[in-house]
């Protein structure tokens, strides 16, 4: 599995923290840049208080910069990693549904478990295979890494 590693130690990204990151990404993607506790727990389906403590570990990793009452903002090495999770979630989701024909409503879930398991290097040879295609099956922008 490809994992990233934050500044402050050698622990590992986990693929939790990088759904939360790409969460973050989304919602701010959404909403005009802003992202919020109460947003993020609805996106995620989890509770408040445990997004809050999860953004406590971001922000100690140096990944977001959050108020409590307020919103919540990628660093730039945070938004770098949600960019790079959400270029791989997109192009999975195109192979899943151009090439293996996958209907369009079950390719997000499937993209979101593979997501996490491939490096940025075969996400970027996967994205040449199918000639760089600029919207997901859902019409979203595919970032570039």
């Amino acid at each position: 599995m490809f994992v990233y590693t934050n500044i402050m130690s050698t622990k590992p990204l986990s693929a939790t923290r990088e759904d939360y990151l790409r969460a973050i990404r989304r919602l701010q993607e959404k909403n005009s840049g802003l992202a919020s506790t109460t947003e993020t727990a609805r996106y995620l389906h989890l509770s408040k208080s445990t997004v809050s403590e999860r953004l406590k570990e971001l922000m100690r990793d140096g990944l977001v910069v959050a108020n409590k009452y307020s919103s919540i903002k990628l660093t730039s090495r945070g938004q770098k990693i949600a960019q790079a999770i959400t270029f791989k979630h997109r192009i999975l989701e195109v192979f899943l549904h151009s090439v293996l024909k996958m209907p369009r409503g079950k390719v997000h879930a499937e993209a979101h478990r593979l997501e996490h398991g491939i490096s940025n290097e075969v996400a970027k040879k996967l994205n040449r295979f199918l000639g760089s295609p600029k919207y997901d099956p859902h019409g979203m922008l595919i970032p570039k890494i």
